[in-house]
């Protein structure tokens, strides 16, 4: 029993060290893009190629590499197309992928991006370098994924938080949970933040009407007086959440929406601009932005 476990112990330590062992490193590291998923709220880190240039990443230890790959999606098409040129294993392939717009992925600014394109390559030595040169007149996005299926940013964790200027606020229950939610006063909710942060909203509007099925709303969001963001959203009524100071109204569904905001500081204003509905907002900052002493 004292043998097994030893060989055990080495073979636990040994999958380790392999897996230490495994890098992927950029020989100058592009601009990173992050993304989020509406349905899971998982963020993932995509890297920017402009049109023309390219990425060289060194592999030591891998014998597969996935690549995943994304453009914007700025234009009303069903679909669009782009290539890009990937060199490996001394073989260079043109690779032409057909993409739709996402209905669940964004940018983190709420950027309109494609659905994702993936790539698996195999590579037969110990050490590899790898070379992707964007050919398509717009922007690329890429994510390399390798010995870690889900690949998805684990460190944004949130808390609530609450704005500097509102009007009313409305306790929303749902599942036997309390959250508070903010009204905008004159059609504007507005807070102060230090960046770099990231800030999520989460909106709901209030259904008055019992024959109305769903409503389209609208905000804008500013970050010191200049236009960040535009959102439109369709809410449809939440069959799980009622508010406690007046039940006949019915919450939507909650629209998640994600920003990300540079070192400094950021004066934030959230400006309803569909003014024949009434909308309230909830608010929460990553973790790591909040910390006591230097940093």
């Amino acid at each position: 029993m004292k043998k097994l476990f030893i060989v055990f112990i080495i073979l636990i330590s040994s999958l380790q060290l392999s897996a230490q062992q495994s890098e992927l490193t950029f020989s100058q590291k592009p601009q990173e893009f992050v993304l989020y998923n509406l349905n899971s709220q998982k963020m993932y880190s995509y890297y920017l190629v402009p049109s023309k240039r390219n990425i060289t990443l060194s592999i030591s230890n891998l014998d597969t590499l996935e690549i995943y790959s994304r453009i914007f999606f700025e234009q009303k098409a069903d679909s669009r197309s782009y290539d890009y040129v990937l060199t490996y294993n001394a073989l260079a392939d043109t690779i032409h992928k057909i993409c739709r717009k996402s209905s669940v992925t964004r940018g983190v600014n709420g950027q309109a991006v494609s659905t994702y394109n993936k790539s698996v390559i195999a590579l037969n030595d110990t050490q590899n370098e790898i070379r992707i040169i964007n050919i398509s007149p717009m922007p690329v996005l890429f994510k390399f994924d390798y010995n870690s299926p889900s690949n998805y940013s684990a460190q944004h964790e949130y808390i609530a938080y609450s704005p500097d200027v509102y009007s009313d606020e409305k306790i929303l229950v749902l599942n036997d949970k309390e959250y508070t939610y903010y009204e905008p006063k004159n059609n504007e909710i507005s807070l102060d933040l230090e960046g770099p942060i990231y800030l999520k909203i989460i909106s709901r509007v209030i259904f008055d009407m019992p024959a109305t099925k769903k409503i389209d709303y609208q905000f804008d969001v500013y970050d010191n007086d200049s236009l960040l963001a535009s959102f439109s959203e369709v809410g449809y009524k939440s069959s799980k959440s009622v508010l406690t100071n007046n039940i006949e109204q019915i919450p939507s569904t909650g629209d998640v929406n994600i920003l990300h905001f540079d070192k400094g500081a950021h004066h934030i204003e959230i400006r309803k601009t569909s003014n024949n509905h009434e909308v309230m907002f909830r608010f929460y900052i990553n973790k790591t932005a909040v910390y006591v002493g230097d940093k």
